[in-house]
C-alpha cells in the first residue's frame, strides 16, 4: 500500500488504442457495502477480488490472510456531489475548462484546469450529513473527517493529467469511468511483496517471479531507487526459489500507527489487454513515515534459511492465488512475522 502512490499505467497510443467498454455503474443506495456486496456496476475488480479470496479456502487453507474492508461503491461521489450544489456547479465549471483546453489543444491551459478539478473536489466537497454516521462505525479508529478527506483525494485522482490522457487514447468517456474506494487498515509490514505468476520477464508461465522490500510496499510500486529483493521459482512442488538480486532499497515506510489506507478501485481497471493499474491515487489517512534501512541487520540479505523459507511461502502463494482467480496474477501483499497477507490481486497483462 501506498500514502499516495500512482505508479505507471500504460494505455495505447490514439493511433493503434484498443476501444475499452467499461462495466456501467449500478446505483446503490448504499454509502458503504461490505465484501459479500462487492459486486461488478458497484464496486471495481481490486474490491471483488479481494471479496474472493477472502472467502477462498484454498487461500485460508495455505494461511494467508485477506484484511477487512469496506468500499464506497462507485455511485458515491455523484451522491456526494449532488449533496453539495455549490461545489457540484464548481465542478462542472472546471469540466468544461478541460474540455476547453483540450478541444484547443492547449496543454498548459488542460493541466491548469485539471489542477483546479482536483483541488475542487479534495478540499471544497462537503461531507454529506447521511454519510457521517456509517463512515463512523465502519472506521472507529479514524475521525471520520479524516477518513472522509483521503476518499476525496481518490477521487480526485480521476483528474490527474495522465489518467485523463489514457482514457482519451483508449476511446474513454471521462463520464464512463467510475471510481469506488476501498477502505483497509494499513497493515504494519515488515516486508511487502509483489508476485509474479508467470514470469513479466521471460514470459515463462511455469515460473513466479517475485519482489521483497524491507516495510510497506511503496517502496516497490512507487518504483524507489535500488533493488528489491528479487526471486524466481518454478511452479513445481519443492522447486527450491533462485535469488535475482539482494535488496538494496535504502528508504523503508512505514505507518506512524493503526491508520487506514483508501484504495482508488475504478472500472477502468484490470481490463483485458489494457494495464490501467496505477493511475489512479491509493491515499493513507495518516501519513506514512520512512527511516533508512540497515542491512546489516536485515534476515533478508543474511539468514539464508529464512529467506529461502519465505521465497517459498511467497511462490506457493501465488500457486494458490492463481489457482483460485483462473489466471496468471500481479499479486500484492505484506508479511508480519510468521503471517502473510493478500492486499491484491489482478489479472497479469502478459
Amino acid at each position: 500500500s501506498s500514502s499516495s502512490s500512482s505508479s505507471s499505467g500504460a494505455a495505447s497510443s490514439s493511433s493503434g488504442a484498443p476501444k475499452l467498454t467499461l462495466v456501467p455503474k449500478a446505483d446503490t443506495a448504499d454509502w458503504l457495502v461490505t465484501p459479500d456486496k462487492y459486486a461488478p456496476g458497484v464496486v471495481g475488480g481490486k474490491s471483488s477480488s479481494l471479496a474472493k479470496l477472502g472467502v477462498s479456502p484454498a487461500i485460508a487453507s495455505f494461511g494467508a490472510a485477506v484484511p477487512a474492508s469496506t468500499a464506497l461503491p462507485f455511485n458515491a461521489f455523484e451522491k456526494a456531489l449532488a449533496a453539495d450544489p455549490a461545489t457540484n456547479a464548481s465542478v462542472t465549471a472546471a469540466l468544461s475548462a478541460v474540455a476547453a483546453a483540450d478541444a484547443a489543444g492547449d496543454a498548459a491551459a488542460r493541466r491548469a484546469a485539471l489542477d483546479a478539478m482536483r483541488s475542487t473536489i479534495a478540499y471544497d466537497l462537503k461531507m454529506p450529513d447521511d454519510l457521517v454516521e456509517p463512515l463512523a462505525a465502519a472506521v472507529d479508529w479514524c475521525a471520520p473527517a479524516d477518513v472522509y478527506q483521503a476518499v476525496k483525494k481518490v477521487w480526485a485522482s480521476k483528474w490527474n493529467e495522465r489518467a485523463f490522457l489514457s482514457r482519451k487514447a483508449c476511446g474513454i468517456p471521462d463520464d464512463s469511468l467510475h471510481m469506488a474506494t476501498l477502505l483497509m487498515e494499513v497493515v504494519p509490514a515488515e516486508h511487502a511483496f509483489v508476485l509474479h505468476t508467470a514470469n513479466p520477464l521471460t514470459g515463462n508461465a511455469g515460473e513466479v517471479f517475485g519482489e521483497v522490500c524491507v516495510g510497506l510496499g511503496e517502496a516497490l510500486v512507487g518504483n524507489e531507487p535500488g533493488s528489491a529483493l528479487s526471486f524466481t521459482a518454478a511452479k513445481t512442488p519443492g522447486a527450491v526459489p533462485i535469488v535475482k538480486s539482494l535488496p538494496s532499497k535504502p528508504i523503508a515506510h512505514g505507518a506512524p500507527y493503526t491508520t487506514m489506507i483508501a484504495r482508488s478501485d475504478s472500472n477502468g481497471e484490470d481490463l483485458e489487454g489494457f494495464a490501467g493499474a496505477g493511475l489512479y491515487d491509493s491515499v493513507t489517512v495518516a501519513p506514512t513515515e520512512t527511516r533508512v534501512v540497515s542491512y546489516a541487520d536485515e534476515p533478508l540479505v543474511w539468514d539464508d534459511a529464512r529467506r529461502t523459507r519465505l521465497m517459498s511461502r511467497l511462490a506457493e502463494l501465488a500457486v494458490a492465488v492463481e489457482a483460485e482467480m483462473g489466471r496468471p496474477q500481479d499479486i500484492e501483499g505484506c508479511v508480519v512475522g510468521e503471517h502473510i497477507y493478500v492486499l491484491q490481486s489482478r489479472n497479469q497483462v502478459l
